[in-house]
């Protein structure tokens, strides 16, 4: 019999994750659960609820604690190798902190003898916590087979995605919004600029328009990572780079900090995707 495996996903919100997650899940008969920003007691009722329907059964489960959610969760591949979804997982694991370690202990090889082929894919749009989930001594790391990061579309596919022919205009759409599935529907809806003519009126009513959801959206981005607690620098550090300063030493006059004060921040906003970091192809350092 095949062994468990883990796959660990991770991306920033609004790429289009869970809408993958969810194919994956319905394309191979497999489970998913997304989890949500509640307690520990809530977060087992609804697992429960929602492995009992998965499995047929009239009557939820009712778990005490994670291990034995686990353990339940690890014998749904009684008919072959089997998808387990957990989305958004860094919400579970904020309001129990073992489960990690549960998990853990569910794939180890003394496990083996009652586990079934689960393939399970740990999801979550918090970046940082991602990354550390298999990192140095946390108990996942060297767990997991597969590990997973979907970025935005690049500058090609936004456009194609957008609908956008003209160059220029969807040079001009990426650099507002890049490429992010969400922000050509959802908060859009759906509204694209038809032409270089069109562009200014574009931004007008769909970007800066108090009533749409982007208006708000930068703000409300550097709110959900777990990792920026001093959002007036991070903030800051964006607006320094969105007014054409992209080198460390040209954000650092435009703060008017030293270029090491910066040295924290933008690392984390790279581990976080909110900024990339390129060789400058036209300088020799």
């Amino acid at each position: 019999m095949a062994r468990p495996a883990l796959v660990r996903g991770s991306c920033r919100r609004r790429q289009g994750k869970t809408f993958l997650l969810d194919s994956v899940a319905r394309s191979s008969g497999g489970f998913m659960f997304t989890a949500t920003e509640t307690t520990e007691a809530d977060t087992l009722r609804q697992f429960g609820e929602a492995l009992a329907r998965y499995r047929g059964q009239p009557a939820p489960f009712r778990f005490a604690h994670w291990d034995e959610a686990v353990t339940e969760l690890m014998r749904i591949a009684d008919g072959g190798p089997t998808v387990a979804v957990i989305d958004e997982f860094p919400l579970l694991a904020k309001s129990s902190p073992p489960l990690p370690s549960i998990i853990q202990r569910a794939l180890d090889p003394a496990a083996q003898h009652t586990n079934t082929p689960v393939r399970l894919l740990l999801c979550g749009s918090a970046l940082s916590f991602m990354s550390k989930l298999l990192a140095g001594n946390a108990p996942l790391c060297g767990r997991a087979g597969l590990e997973l990061v979907v970025p935005t579309l690049d500058f090609r596919l936004a456009a194609e995605f957008s609908e956008i022919s003209d160059p220029r205009t969807a040079l001009q759409t990426n650099a507002i919004v890049g490429g992010t599935p969400a922000y050509r529907r959802e908060f859009t809806q759906g509204d694209t600029p038809q032409g270089p003519d069109d562009f200014d009126d574009w931004v007008a009513r769909a970007v800066l328009n108090p009533a749409r959801p982007l208006f708000r959206e930068a703000r409300y981005l550097l709110a959900e990572e777990p990792e920026l607690h001093d959002a007036a620098v991070y903030h800051s550090v964006l607006a320094a780079i969105a007014s054409g300063n992209p080198s460390r030493g040209g954000i650092a006059d435009y703060l008017g900090r030293k270029s090491t004060d910066l040295a924290h921040p933008l690392n984390v906003l790279q581990d976080v995707g909110m900024i990339t970091h390129e060789a400058d192809a036209f300088r020799r350092n």
